[in-house]
């Protein structure tokens, strides 16, 4: 008996151990949610990867494409994809406080580091002959880029220099805080984050001053990540900024949610018919996405301007561009489905048609 009654004692304490065990377990977190990787096909030969330090840029050669992970979106959002388009858009009552540039020095010819609200920023700054009332172009790397590689890939300033434009490419930063562990923007998914919008008005307020270019005449253009934070711009700028341009890129859900009812900016869309990093309708991607159709994202750009589709129209090797106005107002929105495109630049070599000189046509409706 007391071999029985120890035993039994012995089986009891087992099994309320493994009862503990399993009520004290804490549940592991869903860390897969939203992991975007993009894959950005440059026109040139070349593709760079950008180290992390200040003044070092490593440059290697390839034939096909360099590939960055956008850790923006990553896994601090862990909920199913829902349906944006059921959001009425709203009117923002945000007043953003702009401040100044600090810390600006010139570390090699044309190319700066400046500080905004503390946060350390890059740029290049492009200049025509004639400088005075230049209109500018911001351009918005990917993510994990650099301006300077941004600026050789797209090879950008060959075709807007001599139209007389200035172009200044800009820098993203890190933020681990935010989730963001590559140099990119906070095109406003996640908070808390930096001020990437305050910065660009800091900067076109800067250059205006610095170099007598026209600040009424301010657009910005950006690929990936870079023309995620175009959207934002479109959204919040709009006192800034006269027209936008997104290549592979799309509208967060975050900002679709309180989109204004009313814009006035121009917009430019291009995207890939196979980039699978953009949300579409017709090919269900959309469906399990959490941003909204890019469809319906260029339906509001329009409508919100009041805008309505006057033409469409093949380009290059089988693209088709729709262009949106009103009887009595000039094109303001347009967007490009590339033909069998991915994520990448248009080029004349790879599509029959270059995204420069469509940015910079776009660009013409308002000089």
């Amino acid at each position: 008996m007391k071999k029985l009654f120890t035993s039994f004692l012995v089986l009891s304490l087992v099994f309320s151990l493994f009862g503990c065990g399993e009520r004290e377990s804490s549940p592991q977190p869903n860390t897969s949610a939203d992991n975007k990787t993009e894959a950005i096909t440059e026109s040139s030969t070349e593709a760079a990867t950008e180290a992390e330090t200040e003044e070092s840029t490593t440059e290697t050669e390839t034939t096909e494409s360099a590939t960055e992970t956008d850790t923006t979106e990553a896994a601090t959002e862990t909920d199913t994809a829902e349906s944006a388009t059921d959001t009425d858009p709203v009117e923002s009552t945000t007043e953003r406080v702009v401040l100044d540039l600090e810390d600006i020095s010139e570390t090699k010819e044309n190319a700066f580091t400046c500080t905004y609200d503390g946060v350390k920023h890059d740029f290049i700054l492009s200049l025509p002959d004639e400088v005075e009332n230049a209109p500018l172009i911001v351009m918005f790397h990917g993510a994990g880029d650099s301006p300077e590689n941004f600026r050789r890939t797209s090879g950008f300033d060959n075709d807007a220099l001599p139209k007389g434009y200035a172009v200044c490419y800009v820098g993203g930063t890190v933020n681990g805080k935010a989730g963001r562990n590559s140099r990119s923007w906070n095109y406003g998914r996640l908070e808390p984050d930096n001020d990437d919008v305050g910065f660009i008005k800091a900067l076109v307020n800067y250059l205006a001053d610095e170099y007598s270019i026209d600040k009424e005449h301010v657009f910005c253009a950006g690929f990936s990540n870079g023309g995620f934070m175009n959207f934002r711009l479109a959204l919040e700028a709009q006192d800034t900024v006269l027209a936008c341009v997104s290549v592979g890129g799309d509208l967060c859900k975050t900002l679709w949610k309180v989109r204004p009812e009313k814009n006035d900016v121009g917009m430019l869309v291009v995207y890939g018919e196979n980039d699978e990093s953009i949300p579409k309708n017709f090919d269900g991607s959309s469906k399990t996405a959490l941003d909204p159709a890019i469809e319906d994202v260029i339906d509001y750009m329009a409508s919100s301007n009041g805008l309505e589709k006057k033409s469409e129209d093949e380009i290059g090797d089988g693209s088709i561009l729709c262009k949106y106005g009103a009887d009595s107002d000039k094109d303001m929105v347009w967007s490009v489905v590339v033909n069998d495109g991915k994520h990448g630049w248009p080029t004349k070599e790879l599509d029959g048609f270059s995204v420069n000189e469509l940015i910079l046509e776009f660009f013409e409706n308002w000089r």
